[in-house]
């Protein structure tokens, strides 16, 4: 689905741009949010874009994200890219490899943008091979723990015990019985078992690679990590290998899971739920701070663009304080406006932001879907009950041939 919008320079900052002489139309591909392609939130933005400013005309084309990515490499094989899109913080690897989208770290450091302004680990997300490739547009956490609390309560269990991987298993233990789960671990061959998996390693002092690019899960805090997610799975439902955080949602919400591993974008979806809950910020051993996966979009600039210009003061926009709030579903990157965000539309904003500041992004490689195959093996194996040391060694030395 089509839209056609414009947008106003940014005051003054903005004012002192290049003039366009003449109207420029810009392609702007997004993925697609709703069933009329794009949110209520986007949608208002586009209106305002198009009272403020005639000169440059957007053309937004909404795609689902099954075959978002898969459009994007057919567009720029066949030389029709879009002048700016928002990609998955996972593929811009393969598209800076590619020299498919511009490097814009000259662009940032004129316009005074830095990593302090975003996210330190959205902004590291969208850093292929030491230069800036994108821009962190809207994030989130894999994972905050929502729990139930009438269900704690009925196990004599604290919400503080879940932030600990030992509180966690001991609570787990205690509300899993009489056709109730402790945990919602899942291990289906997805994105979200990754992203999951990879906060239990990174909370401990793991990594899924080493700074060098050589495989770190066979590390000892990587396999400590997993054999703790194993020990785990036993307060889990059945069938875990073949479900996603879908289906734990669901058992979740009807009073039969403790806790499910969501990012914060679950809120809305429970506050009109009549489940009694709440969260904390992951998990991690005692004495260490809980590190969430980040999850979330940067907007790229594509080579092909004839109008580099034009396609940076839209970005700009689209990540400043003042917008990045009102055109995101996720949680603007923009630390500002994230906090502006926050406050007026999760619970526990500052709880969030703590989590937000602390997380990591996953590998950042052009090969980073073959690498995340590799770990969805890994993880299923893991949760198989094969021994957490052989099944890491085995996929190091599958990660280190791809990589």
């Amino acid at each position: 689905m089509k839209h056609y919008i414009s947008y106003a320079a940014l005051g003054a900052a903005l004012m002192a741009q290049p003039v366009f002489a003449q109207d420029v139309t810009l392609q702007f591909w997004d993925n697609q949010q709703t069933e009329s392609g794009l949110s209520d939130v986007q949608k208002a933005a586009v209106d305002r874009f198009m009272a403020e400013n005639p000169d440059i005309a957007i053309e937004v084309t909404t795609i689902p994200y099954p075959e978002y990515q898969q459009r994007l490499l057919t567009a720029v094989q066949g030389g029709n890219a879009p002048d700016i899109a928002t990609l998955d913080q996972i593929w811009l690897g393969a598209f800076a490899e590619a020299k498919a989208v511009v490097d814009l770290s000259d662009r940032a450091a004129e316009a005074g943008l830095t990593r302090d302004q975003f996210f330190g680990g959205a902004w590291d997300s969208a850093v292929y091979e030491d230069a800036l490739y994108g821009m962190p547009f809207n994030v989130d956490v894999w994972q905050f723990s929502f729990f139930n609390q009438d269900l704690l309560d009925a196990a004599g269990v604290s919400s503080a015990d879940l932030s600990t991987f030992e509180g966690l298993r001991a609570a787990a233990e205690k509300m899993t019985g009489d056709g109730k789960f402790g945990v919602g671990l899942f291990g289906h061959a997805g994105e979200d078992t990754v992203a999951v998996m990879n906060s239990f390693i990174f909370s401990n002092g793991g990594e899924v690679l080493a700074s060098d690019g050589s495989c770190a899960l066979n590390q000892p805090e990587a396999v400590e990590a997993l054999a703790y997610v194993q020990d785990l799975a036993q307060f889990a439902p059945n069938g875990i290998l073949s479900a996603s955080s879908g289906d734990m949602r669901e058992l979740f919400l009807n009073g039969s899971l403790a806790i499910e591993f969501w990012p914060a974008l679950e809120q809305p979806t429970l506050k009109s739920s009549e489940i009694n809950w709440g969260f904390v910020n992951g998990t991690a051993p005692e004495g260490k701070t809980p590190v969430g996966t980040f999850g979330g979009w940067n907007l790229a600039m594509f080579e092909s663009s004839e109008h580099k210009d034009a396609a940076w003061r839209f970005m700009q926009f689209l990540v400043s304080e003042e917008v990045n709030g009102d055109v995101v579903d996720l949680i603007p990157a923009n630390t500002n406006a994230a906090e502006t965000f926050l406050a007026a539309n999760r619970e526990g904003p500052d709880q969030i932001m703590a989590h937000l500041n602390n997380a990591k992004p996953r590998p950042l490689s052009a090969r980073y879907l073959e690498i995340a195959d590799v770990q969805m093996r890994l993880y299923q194996d893991v949760l198989s009950g094969t021994n957490a040391q052989e099944a890491a060694d085995t996929a190091c030395g599958e990660i280190d041939a791809i990589n």
